[in-house]
């Protein structure tokens, strides 16, 4: 049996040196769990372990759900990626590009339709509406309709997807579609896409085509949680991780009440009143594990297909071209990846600072969630971890370099 000695270090020094309160990770190969291993807090008091149970806000990690579930689609045969997003959304019908710095208004049509691939590849011009993209006009535009949203959302009214893709749709966007690489509001569009396609929500859809199938339990829209998981505030009750702010030195940074949750700059399905395709899924280790697992293996998991192994690689291939790939690796966690159809895929471990196959592919969130699946081998693996800000440029170089040496 292989000794985990080195992996299992580097978890135990990230909680005893400060730098993270509770972590887990999770390795399987070839079907089977090889390394399986929580260490401290999933609570800043220590009154609650971390364990492979606890949910987890998966924030952007949602995205790999979302782009998944459009993919089952994909092999049923029902769009082609350089089909128009019109077709099926006409709210985009007729998309306009901002060209000032200072009016929203001032716009012209874009050049070219905003297809499936743009989508999927953030390469259509679609912003956040915040997320490193400072006070920009289109992002507070967003915000301001988005925040108009929650508060009718608050009053007791009912609130849909549907509704917040034609926000999105309203709003101009940043460049000529496939242009640049921005991380945006894309995959929230590509969740509505899910539900014309399907004709069920996203939620019914997850559930049935890939959560029901695997197993995957304990993985749902944080509005669909069990009522004693409050998932608004900080305080944790139920067994849902607490966010926890970080050390710097001897100083702990921890976040306050405003900082995570409602009314802040990280909006969550559950303030919106509808199911965030692009971060509102709150799922847990070993959930999250299984679903890895299933990419690793080319598409199955114990038998069971959501995928086809060909879908799978096209989706691990890097979709951007050179411009873009240079937007893309402006963000130090993806120097040395690609981008394929919703992950980065990795194209050169020199870069990237660890040693991966080429073409293992995944992505994480912003709560420091990260997976990695390299079909190549069937391999998978799954760190969970809940802080803000992550830390997953600090904790995925050491936990990967580990990981290889102790499976020599």
């Amino acid at each position: 049996m292989k000794q985990w000695n080195n992996v299992t270090a580097v978890l135990e020094r990230f909680v005893a040196e400060g730098i993270l309160t509770g972590c887990g990770l999770r390795v399987i190969q070839d079907n089977q769990l090889i390394y399986d291993h929580c260490t401290g807090a999933a609570t800043l008091d220590g009154s609650r372990p971390m364990t492979q149970e606890t949910r987890l806000r998966l924030h952007s990690m949602t995205k790999t759900f979302t782009c998944a579930g459009l993919m089952t689609l994909y092999d049923k045969g029902l769009f082609a990626l350089d089909d128009p997003i019109a077709q099926y959304l006409p709210e985009f019908s007729y998309p306009m590009v901002c060209v000032s710095d200072t009016d929203i208004n001032d716009v012209v049509p874009a050049d070219k339709p905003i297809t499936i691939r743009h989508l999927l590849t953030m390469t259509s011009g679609i912003p956040y509406w915040s997320f490193n993209q400072g006070e920009g006009l289109i992002p507070t535009e967003l915000r301001r309709s988005a925040e108009a949203l929650r508060q009718r959302y608050e009053n007791g009214e009912a609130t849909t997807l549907a509704e917040l893709v034609r926000i999105i749709a309203k709003a101009p966007l940043c460049f000529h579609p496939g242009e640049h690489w921005l991380y945006g509001l894309s995959l929230t569009v590509v969740g509505r896409l899910i539900e014309v396609l399907s004709g069920k929500t996203i939620g019914e859809y997850l559930h049935d085509t890939i959560w029901e199938p695997l197993g995957l339990t304990h993985t749902a829209f944080s509005n669909h949680l069990p009522a004693d998981v409050e998932i608004a505030e900080l305080t944790v009750q139920g067994d849902l991780c607490q966010p926890l702010g970080y050390k710097v030195g001897e100083e702990q940074i921890l976040h306050d009440r405003n900082v995570f949750g409602s009314k802040t700059d990280v909006l969550l399905g559950s303030d919106l009143g509808v199911e965030l395709p692009c971060g509102g899924i709150i799922s847990t280790l070993h959930d999250l594990s299984i679903f890895f697992a299933m990419f690793a293996n080319g598409g199955s998991w114990n038998g069971v297909r959501i995928l086809s192994r060909r879908t799978i690689d096209l989706m691990r291939a890097n979709h951007l071209n050179p411009m873009q790939l240079a937007d893309f690796t402006q963000w130090d966690n993806n120097r040395g990846f690609g981008y394929g159809l919703g992950y980065r895929t990795m194209m050169d471990p020199a870069q990237a600072g660890f040693y991966m196959p080429k073409g293992s592919f995944g992505w994480d969130g912003a709560a420091g969630c990260y997976g990695l699946a390299d079909p190549e081998h069937h391999l998978a693996i799954v760190f969970a971890e809940q802080s803000i800000p992550h830390h997953i440029g600090y904790t995925i170089p050491r936990i990967v370099a580990a990981m290889n040496a102790d499976m020599e």
